[in-house]
């Protein structure tokens, strides 16, 4: 500096970028994106769109779950948080007994997604999961409502049809609050996260506090244990930024048949589904007199200063920190911070002696791990790849686990199927014959078969959607696990397929090629494929401008469980308005050259691939999937 010069004043601007995003949390939306307006150093991406603050003021804003396999795109968050304040709707489809999908009126359509009645729910939808015959919405004011009934086993319906739509969950009469929007600013019953069971609910509450539901129409049970001591946030800190771990609770897991929550410091816990005595009918709170903690799942990493005993540096290199676990029928699956996924299986009293590394689905690389599913089935995401079990592998699995030189890695029963394996996939749900992936881009693609023609699977359609009848069951053929068979959320989509199924323009000129269709799983795969590309980019078909990209419909969790399913969709009613246009009248029953060489009969001009016909994988052994 040149003597006599002024030193140049310091600028927010000269911050590194890693000092700059301990900051930008602190602010508000408003605040942030003036910020980002006021110069060119903060307009940068790496700034703007963050991926750290995005995902954590939706999250914190609207309750949404996180999404480890999208955690890093700022720019998707951004989009969400911008949508979600106006446009998150509700569909469900599938068995509609016991008032399950909450819908007033059926549409059309029965087996394809209907929109839920959320009528007089204040907030907006952050969630929602299915039970066994219920589903069930959290909202971002923290409360929970559920359609039908939690279980189709000891309870009746007894709202009228026409009020069908979810009820508001309960709780006890003591707990203190006097009106909904003060029970909202109450940590102790604002739900943060909940999990559906087959027959049960459980919700933790912001302060900490796990609740559970066992009736729609009785009130949640505080749950408490005599063995295991849980901590809560006092009422004026709700968050854990400032207090200690151990003993709060992270997340709960409601499964098939008993109830579990993660405790930092201690582990998994599991515990059976808790209800109240004949005479307890004012009971406000549950202690749980037995409960089971399984082994090697409460390490936590040391921070700071912190030391470590020889016994915890072992347990953290040979397991590590649990990211997520699930409850099964018989089985907890659970995966760490160093990439490995460990199983046990319950005994009496949900105990379980030990836990088994599953081998095969190590993970050696640094990409996020998860693992989903619910009752037999599950999902482990692995370096971009997903990849189906069941309980039978499992079982494999746990009955080699003493033997001599034990090693599980090559025990068939790990399935790859191709739709999955694009990178894109988010979440899969697991019902009892179907399951259902959500993709990145807002998808979503199912799987399996439906028993009865329950409508599971939110297909719609015969065989233009690639079904093949099973002994009375609908299940979809090999073709369909290559890409994938999307549900349509559109009801232009619903009219142009029913259209083309009664023949098109011209009944009597595609009647051939009608039977051929229903003939046989080769061709209905096929010319399945072929309406799946032309549904494909609606939207973008009808020259309709999208600004943010998302399309008219946007899904943003999918859930499945027992014969039914449901899915949390952002939908853009403008774009969706423009885009019913019944440009398709003119069109003829498809006429494909199929891949073994034939040509189907008519007098039509063939019928182009819009991306080009694939190269099928028909090795998937639909029975077992």
């Amino acid at each position: 500096m040149a003597s006599g010069e002024r030193p140049r004043p310091s600028s927010i601007t000269d911050l590194p970028l890693d000092i700059l995003v301990l900051v930008v949390p602190y602010l508000d939306v408003r605040s942030f994106l003036a910020l980002c307006s006021s110069c060119k150093a903060f307009y940068q991406d790496s700034i703007r769109l963050d991926p750290v603050y995005w995902s954590y003021v939706t999250r914190s804003t609207f309750r949404v779950p996180n999404q480890p396999v999208v955690q890093h795109n700022g720019a998707l968050w951004q989009k969400l948080y911008r949508r979600l304040q106006t446009q998150s709707r509700v569909f469900t489809w599938g068995a509609a007994g016991q008032g399950r999908l909450g819908h007033s009126i059926f549409i059309r359509n029965a087996l394809g997604p209907g929109q839920m009645d959320l009528t007089n729910i204040p907030g907006i939808i952050a969630d929602l999961q299915c039970g066994g015959w219920s589903t069930t919405i959290l909202t971002s004011k923290g409360s929970l409502h559920t359609a039908g009934v939690l279980n189709g086993e000891t309870e009746l319906v007894t709202r009228q049809t026409g009020n069908s739509g979810p009820q508001r969950l309960r709780f006890p009469v003591r707990v203190p609050y006097s009106s909904w929007s003060i029970s909202y600013e109450e940590p102790t019953i604002s739900i943060r996260q909940f999990s559906a069971g087959r027959s049960h609910i459980l919700g933790l509450s912001d302060s900490g506090r796990i609740w559970s539901w066992y009736s729609a129409e009785k009130p949640a049970l505080h749950v408490k244990f005599l063995d295991v001591d849980l901590t809560e946030a006092s009422s004026q800190q709700s968050s854990p930024a400032n207090q200690p771990l151990f003993g709060r609770v992270k997340k709960v897991v409601a499964g098939w048949s008993r109830s579990s929550a993660y405790v930092y410091g201690i582990g998994i816990v599991v515990w059976d589904i808790v209800s109240r005595r004949p005479g307890e009918n004012e009971a406000d709170t549950v202690l749980v007199m037995q409960t089971a903690e399984m082994p090697r799942t409460g390490y936590q990493r040391p921070k700071g200063a912190a030391k470590e005993s020889e016994e915890q540096r072992a347990l953290g290199a040979e397991v590590g920190v649990v990211l997520n676990y699930i409850i099964l029928e018989h089985f907890v699956v659970f995966v760490t911070d160093i990439g490995r996924v460990f199983c046990g299986k319950f005994g009496d009293h949900n105990q379980v002696p030990e836990v088994i590394e599953l081998q095969a689905l190590r993970n050696e690389s640094d990409t996020p791990t998860d693992v989903q599913g619910s009752f037999r089935r599950f999902a482990v995401f692995k370096n971009r790849e997903v990849i189906t079990a069941n309980q039978d592998y499992l079982e494999a699995c746990w009955r080699v686990r003493h033997e001599v030189h034990a090693n599980n890695a090559d025990i068939p029963g790990l399935q790859k199927i191709p739709a999955l394996q694009k990178g894109d996939v988010i979440s899969v749900a697991f019902g009892d014959y179907h399951f259902l992936a959500l993709h990145s881009n807002g998808r979503i693609t199912s799987y399996g078969k439906e028993l009865r023609h329950c409508g599971a699977l939110g297909l719609s359609g015969r065989y233009l959607r690639g079904f093949n009848r099973v002994f009375g069951d609908r299940q979809l053929v090999p073709h369909a696990y290559t890409h994938g068979r999307e549900v349509w959320f559109q009801r232009e989509k619903f009219l142009w397929l029913e259209f083309l199924e009664s023949g098109g323009t011209d009944p009597d000129e595609a009647a051939e090629r009608w039977h051929w269709v229903e003939s046989g799983p080769s061709v209905a795969g096929e010319v399945s494929e072929w309406i799946e590309q032309e549904a494909r980019d609606w939207d973008r078909n009808l020259d309709i401008k999208d600004d943010d990209g998302l399309g008219a419909h946007f899904a943003l969790s999918v859930s499945a469980a027992g014969w039914h399913s449901g899915a949390l969709v952002l939908v853009n009613q403008e774009l969706e308005d423009k885009g019913a246009r019944y440009v398709w009248t003119d069109q003829s029953y498809p006429r494909l050259r199929l891949s073994d060489g034939r040509e189907m009969p008519g007098t039509v001009p063939f019928h182009e691939w819009k991306y080009g016909r694939p190269e099928w994988r028909l090795d998937i052994n639909v029975d077992e999937i």
